[in-house]
Protein backbone atom coordinates (compact mmCIF):
# COMPACT_ATOMS: atom_id res chain seq x y z
CA UNK A 1 0.00 0.00 0.00
CA UNK A 2 1.51 3.39 -1.26
CA UNK A 3 1.75 6.13 1.26
CA UNK A 4 1.31 9.38 0.04
CA UNK A 5 3.21 12.39 2.11
CA UNK A 6 1.11 15.01 0.92
CA UNK A 7 2.96 18.21 2.20
CA UNK A 8 5.82 16.53 0.12
CA UNK A 9 3.74 16.64 -2.61
CA UNK A 10 2.36 19.97 -2.42
CA UNK A 11 5.93 21.35 -1.44
CA UNK A 12 7.14 19.67 -4.65
CA UNK A 13 4.33 20.81 -6.93
CA UNK A 14 5.22 24.39 -5.67
CA UNK A 15 9.20 24.13 -6.09
CA UNK A 16 7.77 23.17 -9.80
CA UNK A 17 5.63 25.75 -10.61
CA UNK A 18 8.47 28.00 -8.47
CA UNK A 19 11.00 26.77 -11.13
CA UNK A 20 8.40 27.02 -14.07
CA UNK A 21 7.63 30.21 -13.45
CA UNK A 22 11.38 31.19 -12.94
CA UNK A 23 12.45 29.52 -16.28
CA UNK A 24 9.68 30.78 -18.27
CA UNK A 25 10.42 34.54 -16.62
CA UNK A 26 14.42 34.32 -16.96
CA UNK A 27 14.57 31.52 -20.50
CA UNK A 28 11.60 31.30 -21.73
CA UNK A 29 10.23 35.08 -22.25
CA UNK A 30 13.69 36.31 -23.43
CA UNK A 31 14.06 33.38 -26.01
CA UNK A 32 10.70 34.20 -27.08
CA UNK A 33 10.98 37.56 -27.14
CA UNK A 34 14.13 36.79 -28.73
CA UNK A 35 12.71 34.55 -31.26
CA UNK A 36 9.85 36.86 -32.05
CA UNK A 37 12.21 39.80 -32.75
CA UNK A 38 14.30 37.50 -34.99
CA UNK A 39 10.90 36.51 -36.76
CA UNK A 40 10.36 40.09 -36.92
CA UNK A 41 13.64 40.78 -38.58
CA UNK A 42 12.93 37.99 -41.05
CA UNK A 43 9.62 39.25 -41.58
CA UNK A 44 10.68 43.05 -42.13
CA UNK A 45 13.40 41.60 -44.38
CA UNK A 46 11.51 39.26 -46.28
CA UNK A 47 8.90 42.20 -46.50
CA UNK A 48 12.14 44.05 -47.90
CA UNK A 49 13.84 41.57 -49.81
CA UNK A 50 9.98 41.68 -51.95
CA UNK A 51 9.94 45.10 -52.06
CA UNK A 52 13.05 45.68 -53.66
CA UNK A 53 12.82 42.59 -55.89
CA UNK A 54 9.70 44.41 -56.76
CA UNK A 55 11.62 47.24 -57.23
CA UNK A 56 14.16 45.41 -59.33
CA UNK A 57 11.78 43.97 -61.28
CA UNK A 58 9.68 47.79 -61.98
CA UNK A 59 13.91 48.76 -62.88
CA UNK A 60 14.10 46.01 -64.98
CA UNK A 61 11.03 45.84 -66.89
CA UNK A 62 11.96 50.02 -67.31
CA UNK A 63 15.09 49.79 -68.65
CA UNK A 64 13.71 47.10 -70.89
CA UNK A 65 11.42 49.66 -71.62
CA UNK A 66 14.37 52.34 -72.16
CA UNK A 67 16.20 49.56 -74.07
CA UNK A 68 13.70 48.75 -76.84
CA UNK A 69 12.73 52.48 -77.08
CA UNK A 70 16.47 53.14 -77.31
CA UNK A 71 16.76 50.36 -80.08
CA UNK A 72 14.26 52.29 -81.90
CA UNK A 73 15.83 55.14 -81.08
CA UNK A 74 19.25 53.88 -81.98
CA UNK A 75 17.53 52.49 -85.38
CA UNK A 76 16.24 55.17 -86.00
CA UNK A 77 19.19 57.67 -86.09
CA UNK A 78 20.82 54.68 -88.00
CA UNK A 79 18.49 55.00 -90.22
CA UNK A 80 18.45 58.91 -91.02
CA UNK A 81 22.24 59.17 -90.83
CA UNK A 82 22.21 56.35 -93.74
CA UNK A 83 19.63 58.22 -96.04
CA UNK A 84 21.66 61.33 -94.93
CA UNK A 85 25.07 59.57 -95.96
CA UNK A 86 23.26 58.40 -99.12
CA UNK A 87 22.02 62.13 -100.08
CA UNK A 88 25.70 63.36 -99.48
CA UNK A 89 27.06 60.19 -101.53
CA UNK A 90 24.37 61.22 -104.58
CA UNK A 91 24.82 64.73 -104.11
CA UNK A 92 28.62 64.53 -104.08
CA UNK A 93 28.70 62.61 -107.34
CA UNK A 94 26.63 64.67 -109.22
CA UNK A 95 28.14 67.46 -107.64
CA UNK A 96 31.35 65.78 -109.02
CA UNK A 97 29.94 64.46 -112.49
CA UNK A 98 29.37 68.15 -113.27
CA UNK A 99 32.47 69.74 -112.12
CA UNK A 100 34.38 67.15 -114.07
CA UNK A 101 32.06 67.93 -117.41
CA UNK A 102 32.71 71.81 -116.86
CA UNK A 103 36.93 70.96 -116.13
CA UNK A 104 36.47 69.27 -119.18
CA UNK A 105 34.18 71.33 -121.29
CA UNK A 106 36.83 73.75 -120.42
CA UNK A 107 39.83 72.06 -121.37
CA UNK A 108 37.95 71.13 -124.32
CA UNK A 109 37.33 74.54 -125.26
CA UNK A 110 40.82 75.74 -123.91
CA UNK A 111 42.17 72.77 -126.07
CA UNK A 112 40.58 74.10 -129.00
CA UNK A 113 40.99 77.26 -128.53
CA UNK A 114 44.34 77.00 -128.15
CA UNK A 115 44.72 74.20 -131.34
CA UNK A 116 43.06 77.47 -133.15
CA UNK A 117 45.67 79.72 -132.03
CA UNK A 118 48.34 77.67 -132.83
CA UNK A 119 47.08 77.12 -136.57
CA UNK A 120 46.01 80.39 -136.52
CA UNK A 121 49.60 81.92 -135.69
CA UNK A 122 51.02 79.18 -137.92
CA UNK A 123 48.54 79.80 -140.96
CA UNK A 124 50.14 82.50 -143.21
CA UNK A 125 53.35 80.96 -142.35
CA UNK A 126 51.66 77.50 -143.69
CA UNK A 127 50.21 78.93 -146.32
CA UNK A 128 52.84 81.41 -147.78
CA UNK A 129 55.34 78.07 -147.73
CA UNK A 130 52.76 76.54 -150.00
CA UNK A 131 52.55 79.52 -152.17
CA UNK A 132 56.12 79.48 -152.57
CA UNK A 133 56.76 76.15 -152.96
CA UNK A 134 53.80 75.94 -155.19
CA UNK A 135 54.84 78.56 -157.08
CA UNK A 136 58.62 77.18 -157.80
CA UNK A 137 57.01 73.73 -158.82
CA UNK A 138 54.18 74.95 -161.40
CA UNK A 139 56.42 77.46 -163.02
CA UNK A 140 58.97 74.68 -163.47
CA UNK A 141 56.34 72.64 -165.19
CA UNK A 142 53.90 75.10 -166.80
CA UNK A 143 54.40 75.01 -170.66
CA UNK A 144 54.90 78.28 -172.54
CA UNK A 145 52.00 77.63 -174.10
CA UNK A 146 49.81 78.61 -170.84
CA UNK A 147 51.47 81.82 -170.38
CA UNK A 148 50.36 82.71 -174.14
CA UNK A 149 47.20 81.73 -173.77
CA UNK A 150 46.80 83.90 -170.50
CA UNK A 151 48.28 86.77 -172.33
CA UNK A 152 45.32 86.25 -175.25
CA UNK A 153 42.99 86.04 -172.78
CA UNK A 154 43.66 88.91 -170.85
CA UNK A 155 43.79 91.07 -174.58
CA UNK A 156 39.86 89.59 -174.89
CA UNK A 157 38.76 90.95 -171.79
CA UNK A 158 40.28 94.00 -172.07
CA UNK A 159 38.46 94.10 -175.50
CA UNK A 160 35.16 92.54 -174.16
CA UNK A 161 35.40 95.26 -171.19
CA UNK A 162 35.86 97.97 -173.78
CA UNK A 163 32.84 96.73 -175.97
CA UNK A 164 30.13 95.87 -172.60
CA UNK A 165 31.14 97.95 -169.22
CA UNK A 166 31.34 101.46 -170.63
CA UNK A 167 30.93 102.95 -167.16
CA UNK A 168 33.59 100.99 -166.02
CA UNK A 169 35.61 101.95 -169.18
CA UNK A 170 34.75 105.82 -168.34
CA UNK A 171 35.91 105.26 -164.35
CA UNK A 172 39.23 104.50 -165.88
CA UNK A 173 39.80 107.32 -168.41
CA UNK A 174 38.62 109.72 -165.67
CA UNK A 175 41.10 108.24 -163.80
CA UNK A 176 44.02 108.84 -166.31
CA UNK A 177 42.95 112.50 -166.55
CA UNK A 178 45.69 114.90 -166.23
CA UNK A 179 47.97 111.84 -166.08
CA UNK A 180 50.57 110.65 -168.73
CA UNK A 181 49.02 107.55 -170.54
CA UNK A 182 51.40 105.24 -168.78
CA UNK A 183 50.23 101.41 -168.38
CA UNK A 184 51.92 98.92 -166.78
CA UNK A 185 52.12 95.86 -166.98
CA UNK A 186 54.28 92.45 -164.98
CA UNK A 187 54.63 89.76 -167.09
CA UNK A 188 55.43 86.17 -165.94
CA UNK A 189 58.16 85.59 -168.91
CA UNK A 190 59.05 87.66 -171.57
CA UNK A 191 56.38 89.11 -174.15
CA UNK A 192 57.25 88.89 -178.15
CA UNK A 193 56.93 92.08 -179.72
CA UNK A 194 53.77 90.45 -181.54
CA UNK A 195 52.13 90.30 -177.42
CA UNK A 196 53.60 93.71 -176.55
CA UNK A 197 52.18 95.37 -180.11
CA UNK A 198 48.72 93.51 -179.69
CA UNK A 199 48.55 94.91 -175.50
CA UNK A 200 49.56 98.25 -176.78
CA UNK A 201 47.19 98.72 -179.45
CA UNK A 202 44.18 96.71 -177.19
CA UNK A 203 44.78 99.52 -174.36
CA UNK A 204 45.17 102.29 -176.72
CA UNK A 205 41.92 101.57 -177.44
CA UNK A 206 40.42 101.05 -174.32
CA UNK A 207 42.13 104.26 -172.88
CA UNK A 208 41.06 106.38 -176.62
CA UNK A 209 44.50 107.49 -177.30
CA UNK A 210 48.45 106.28 -177.55
CA UNK A 211 49.96 104.24 -174.55
CA UNK A 212 53.35 104.09 -172.99
CA UNK A 213 53.30 100.20 -172.22
CA UNK A 214 56.09 99.65 -169.36
CA UNK A 215 56.80 95.67 -168.93
CA UNK A 216 58.47 94.45 -165.97
CA UNK A 217 58.87 90.77 -165.58
CA UNK A 218 58.11 89.28 -162.48
CA UNK A 219 58.54 85.16 -162.38
CA UNK A 220 56.80 85.43 -159.12
CA UNK A 221 53.72 85.68 -161.29
CA UNK A 222 54.45 82.36 -162.68
CA UNK A 223 52.35 82.34 -166.49
CA UNK A 224 49.91 85.18 -167.38
CA UNK A 225 49.88 88.95 -167.42
CA UNK A 226 48.92 91.36 -164.57
CA UNK A 227 48.54 95.12 -166.26
CA UNK A 228 47.18 98.31 -164.13
CA UNK A 229 45.57 101.14 -165.98
CA UNK A 230 44.60 104.14 -163.88
CA UNK A 231 43.21 102.71 -160.86
CA UNK A 232 42.31 99.51 -162.35
CA UNK A 233 44.01 96.41 -161.72
CA UNK A 234 43.58 93.29 -164.37
CA UNK A 235 45.25 90.15 -163.63
CA UNK A 236 45.27 87.40 -165.62
CA UNK A 237 48.10 84.95 -164.27
CA UNK A 238 48.16 81.49 -162.60
CA UNK A 239 49.77 83.47 -159.00
CA UNK A 240 46.13 85.09 -158.61
CA UNK A 241 44.58 81.70 -159.36
CA UNK A 242 46.85 79.99 -157.07
CA UNK A 243 45.92 82.44 -154.18
CA UNK A 244 42.32 82.46 -154.81
CA UNK A 245 42.75 78.63 -154.49
CA UNK A 246 44.69 79.03 -151.00
CA UNK A 247 42.33 81.44 -150.05
CA UNK A 248 39.37 79.25 -149.88
CA UNK A 249 41.81 76.60 -148.88
CA UNK A 250 42.25 79.14 -145.35
CA UNK A 251 38.69 79.80 -145.44
CA UNK A 252 37.72 75.57 -145.81
CA UNK A 253 40.54 75.04 -142.89
CA UNK A 254 38.84 78.32 -140.37
CA UNK A 255 35.26 76.87 -141.16
CA UNK A 256 36.54 72.96 -139.67
CA UNK A 257 38.34 74.40 -136.59
CA UNK A 258 35.20 76.51 -135.65
CA UNK A 259 32.72 73.63 -136.19
CA UNK A 260 35.22 71.42 -134.47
Amino acid sequence: MLNFDIPTIVFEIINFLVLAGLLYLLLFRPIQRLVNERAEEKRCQTEENIRKLAEAESLRSELESRMENVNELTAEIIGEAQERMEEIRRTTIESTRREAERILKAAASEAGQLQEKAVSDHMDEILEAIREISQQIIYQTTPPEVHTSLVKELNDRIWKLGNREMEQVQAIRRSLDERSPTVFAETARELSSSQVQELRETLSALIDQEVDLEITTVTELISGLRVRVGDTLINNTLSAKLDRILDQASESIQERMVHA
